[in-house]
């Protein structure tokens, strides 16, 4: 996947975002050979007469708290605002989480590079879950990208790996590590054939050591017509392309690709101006693709949506279709193969397209029931000292207080189809 229509422009050879709507789905199909789109933009966004429209971004550091409350998401109206030098509104970045090293109580997010309608970022930024501080690490030597891969593997579980993306000059196929504690990014020795250059837009499609490659984009609205699984191991640095057995899915980029425990899955996506709504999987163990045909509310066809997996569950945010960007929720139940539309009150965050998603932990309080109490408070404390706690407490006051961590999604930026990017953080509780 892609985010912006760059075309090239001949009175001063410099290539210029484009940003202007495209009001049909008929003008899909009217991406010229000439343009080099990103492929958030899913082929809505064409080429502009003029380049000073204005990209407005929302306040940075908005911070959301949603909890989970009798099996219903409801929203609390917790904010957090994270003090430092926050990202600037993007598109395209991936988004990681690290654990805490040394004497650090809580890990980080990473958010590492992305493009706005302008340029595309080489840059790397933290949030100190422990602290609540954003930081600019001035990493060195990462290769200006978007829409690209990330993923941690179990063999340096304190790096980070990115694979593919894009910049205005065209699609990438290299990978590079960031090391956090010098704040440096190499490039490892590959010495096996990697997948063709593509856009890859994903930090969920790793198990263990080994990243998977499906499809992608390869230019304008269309994909790489490989359907190969392409898979990366970081402990011997070499690329496989294994057999597999079943139908893979068609073409596409824009799709999400996740992994839980021994299984990928593939939902949706893009194909010139066809939006998939099909779900597939393999199984590492036995490399045999299956369509699934779940029962309940399954998403429809959208592509640049983003997914994470949490125990028996996979969740799905966001995304576009032929009429605009998502702002819905799915859940997945993997054994029951179970679709489930989540309902929010009070607050849902604008739809949006090629934001980025990880799963971070979070403290929270619980109190023991010596009388008739039932309480949870999600924790605010940082490693300072400094407390913003606020939760919904019910019952009697008799009670004992212990800490555990439940599970948030955490979702930064994108864009929705009107040419507003982010810059805000929405999280929502998922265990």
């Amino acid at each position: 996947m892609n985010i912006l229509i760059i075309a090239n422009n001949s009175d001063c050879g410099i290539q210029k975002p484009c940003m202007e709507k495209v009001a049909s789905e008929s003008e899909l199909k009217r991406v010229t050979e000439g343009h080099h789109e990103t492929a958030a933009s899913l082929g809505t966004w064409r080429q502009a007469q003029e380049s000073n429209m204005s990209v407005r971004a929302l306040k940075a550091g908005s911070f959301p708290l949603i909890h989970h409350i009798s099996g219903w998401l409801c929203a609390l109206g917790y904010t957090l605002t994270p003090p430092g030098d926050s990202p600037c509104a993007r598109v395209g970045h991936s988004c990681s989480y690290l654990p805490p090293v040394g004497d650090a109580k809580r890990g980080k997010v990473f958010i590492v590079g992305g493009a706005d309608p302008n340029r595309s970022f080489s840059d790397v930024y933290t949030m100190d879950l422990g602290t609540h501080r954003w930081d600019l690490a001035t990493s060195e030597g990462l290769l200006p990208r978007y829409e690209h891969a990330s993923f941690v593997p179990s063999c340096a579980p304190h790096t980070i790996w990115v694979f593919g993306g894009a910049d205005q000059s065209g699609n990438r196929n290299c990978l590079q590590i960031l090391n956090p504690e010098t704040r440096t990014w190499t490039m490892p020795e590959v010495t096996s054939c990697p997948p063709s250059p593509r856009t890859l837009h994903t930090s969920s499609a790793a198990i263990g050591n080994q990243l998977y490659v499906f499809g992608g984009g390869e230019r304008g609205a269309q994909p790489v017509q490989d359907v190969k699984l392409h898979v990366f191991d970081a402990n011997s640095l070499t690329w496989s392309q294994p057999e597999t057995l079943g139908k893979p899915p068609s073409p596409r980029h824009g799709h999400v690709m996740v992994a839980a425990g021994t299984k990928l899955f593939i939902h949706g996506g893009l194909a010139g101006d066809k939006f998939y709504d099909d779900l597939h999987c393999i199984d590492i163990r036995d490399m045999k693709w299956q369509e699934l045909s779940p029962t309940g509310a399954p998403p429809t066809g959208c592509a640049a949506h983003s997914a994470v997996a949490v125990g028996k569950h996979l969740y799905i945010f966001g995304g576009m279709t032929p009429t605009g960007a998502l702002d819905t929720m799915y859940q997945y139940h993997i054994e029951k193969q179970h679709w489930t539309l989540l309902k929010f009150d009070n607050f849902l965050p604008p739809g949006r397209l090629d934001h980025s998603m990880c799963v971070i932990p979070w403290p929270v309080r619980c109190m023991s029931e010596k009388e008739d109490s039932n309480s949870a408070t999600l924790n605010y404390d940082t490693e300072e000292g400094d407390s913003t706690d606020q939760g919904v407490t019910q019952g009697g006051d008799s009670h004992e207080e212990s800490q555990t961590d439940t599970l948030l999604c955490f979702v930064f930026g994108g864009m929705n189809t009107e040419g507003e990017v982010y810059s805000d953080c929405i999280v929502t509780v998922v265990d």
